[in-house]
């Protein structure tokens, strides 16, 4: 039994991974592409941008986008786990009969 929630559990995080979240930030001045299981896989600056030379603004915008980019993995995750849930526990009481998502 615990093997094959380990099993489990590893797939969502293989499905998590396998995922891609772009975000960007000051109208394309940033992109940051992110995992499922917030990996961060790039950071993208626009060296051509007309913010590009305020290094305040790139900072500004780089932290709006990972902060995104964080908060739409984290809500990914969420659904991820909410739909194994819903698989795993007996009747239909996916995320325990609506607890969680209340």
């Amino acid at each position: 039994m615990f093997e094959q929630l380990e099993e489990q559990q590893k797939a969502v995080q293989e499905k998590l991974a396998a995922q891609t979240i772009e975000v960007g930030s000051g109208d394309g001045l940033v992109v940051v592409r992110m995992t499922g299981n917030k990996v961060v896989r790039s950071v993208i600056i626009d060296r051509d941008h007309a913010d590009y030379a305020d290094p305040d603004a790139v900072e500004d915008h780089l932290v709006m986008a990972m902060n995104e980019a964080i908060r739409k993995a984290t809500e990914m995750e969420q659904q991820v786990v909410q739909e194994w849930m819903a698989s795993v526990l007996p009747g239909g009481m996916g995320a325990l009969g609506g607890l969680f998502g209340r």
